[in-house]
């Protein structure tokens, strides 16, 4: 009897394709904890909707605030919602600036101020305890250009820093410069990070050019030190991820290492990116989650990949950073939907989301520590053993735990079947293995998939899975 382990995923994440991968890899791990005790598959903790029907717009911004309270920023409509620590949500202002559209862009606590950017006006407001927003200026300051899509902001030595069009705008200690910094144009900062202490400008000119450049700048010499061009159409956003750089580029699935002067690709995230299929990253649909890079996967068009919310990590630096896609949104939706924002608040971890699957709704999911995913699955890349011969398979799932109401499903296609099939299985308690009852039809390629499903009796306790075993003669 031949023996195919499927084991310490937490090294290989989601391969490449369906055929090929690193070592220990999958081609789908959906709603699993892979890094918090390696070895061990678990199901994460669910996303949960908080947010009632309270929200309705897509917050590109969460910001959390001083006064103790956490601010969400409607995208097109410029509301403001407040979330109190006890996770009570309201509306406390609409913004209403001069000129230009009232949708928030970005917005950051800089000062005794919370400062918030629409196309045209730069307002702020008073941090107090409360915020009192109707105290707020929503024209505090004019943007030169007035770009209508991007204005994102970064701390760096103490000023913050704010991308209009071709132009670095800056405010320091209360004063607004429109232009501490010009590139050339068409050129257009879509994102902003930070190296060191020198700012990184992400550019973008339009959807039909596929080529932009990553600046980088130490915010006193009159320019840029090191520009690096690529062929994407935009540097999205910068992960969230400490003492290196790692930056989402274009719309079909790529992502970046910054060397400190050039971009070298990293990453590609498996999918089928052939023509208008694109998906991107936002600004601020990044986190660092307890030292995982988090990020949040949105639909451009043509639904690519499964969409939800990602990790680029691994256990510590002793182990590879691998993919892994941890939660998907409350709805349950991996296509059609966006991921605004991504925001931890102490120990919860907040989604902004977007779901056009039926009608368009959307909301604020957080980490829910009272239950589980209700249902995480890997499937195996396809398993190729003789092409000239049939052969049976079986399997076999080694489990430390199963509690009560639990179960562990196993499902496989043969030759490349359109739709998965569910084994019947028995339980060895004795041994901890779930067996399929029966072998597989007999197959020349195998695919399987295993699903974990949470307790019906008691929501936060799921199976804890140890090995895969896959058998043929």
């Amino acid at each position: 009897m031949n023996l195919i382990k499927i084991e310490n995923i937490n090294l290989g994440g989601i391969s490449d394709s369906l055929y090929q991968g690193q070592s220990d890899s999958v081609t789908e791990a959906v709603g699993f904890n892979i890094h918090s005790e390696p070895g061990i598959l678990k199901n994460n903790q669910k996303l949960t909707k908080e947010s009632e029907s309270t929200i309705d717009d897509l917050c590109k911004t969460i910001l959390v605030c001083s006064d103790g309270n956490t601010y969400l920023f409607g995208s097109t409509n410029g509301k403001v919602w407040k979330r109190t620590s006890a996770g009570v949500y309201s509306l406390v202002a609409t913004i209403s600036p001069e000129a230009g559209s009232a949708g928030v862009l970005d917005a950051y606590e800089y000062r005794g101020y919370i400062y918030y950017c629409t196309q045209n006006r730069l307002g702020r407001v008073i941090v107090g305890d409360p915020t009192d927003w109707s105290g707020r200026s929503d024209n505090f300051s004019v943007f030169t250009n007035g770009n209508a899509s991007y204005h994102p902001i970064k701390e760096v030595n103490q000023v913050m820093y704010i991308g209009d069009g071709n132009l670095l705008a800056q405010v320091d200690d209360g004063v607004f410069t429109a232009d501490a910094l010009d590139i050339k144009e068409p050129l257009i900062i879509k994102s902003l990070g930070k190296i060191s202490t020198d700012i990184l400008l992400g550019t973008y000119v339009n959807d039909n050019i596929i080529k932009s450049e990553i600046l980088r700048w130490n915010t006193w010499s009159e320019s840029f030190s090191v520009a690096d061009e690529i062929p994407e159409t935009g540097v999205n956003s910068f992960l969230d991820i400490d003492n290196y750089v790692l930056a989402s580029a274009g719309d079909k699935g790529n992502l970046y290492y910054y060397n400190g002067t050039q971009l070298e690709n990293y990453k590609r995230i498996k999918g089928d990116w052939t023509g208008s299929n694109k998906a991107t990253v936002y600004q601020q649909a990044t986190c660092n989650y307890f030292g995982l890079p988090f990020f949040g996967l949105s639909n451009t068009s043509g639904n690519p990949t499964n969409l939800g919310l990602y990790s680029m990590g691994g256990y510590d630096r002793n182990y590879p950073k691998v993919l892994n896609l941890e939660n998907v949104i409350s709805t349950g939706n991996k296509e059609n939907i966006e991921i605004g924002a991504v925001k931890l608040v102490g120990d919860i971890l907040l989604v902004s989301w977007k779901d056009t699957n039926d009608t368009t709704t959307y909301g604020i999911d957080k980490i829910d520590s009272t239950a589980k995913v209700s249902s995480a699955y890997i499937s195996t890349r396809v398993i190729n053993v003789s092409r000239s011969e049939n052969k049976l398979f079986t399997c076999n799932v080694g489990y430390r735990s199963l509690p009560s109401g639990s179960s562990i499903k196993i499902y496989y296609k043969v030759n490349y079947a359109s739709s998965w099939t569910e084994m019947d299985t028995t339980t060895d308690t004795i041994r901890n293995i779930i067996t399929a009852k029966y072998k597989f039809p007999e197959a020349s390629t195998l695919e399987v998939k295993i699903e974990s499903n949470a307790s019906s009796t008691s929501v936060n306790e799921s199976p804890e899975i140890d090995i895969i075993e896959i058998l043929f003669e």
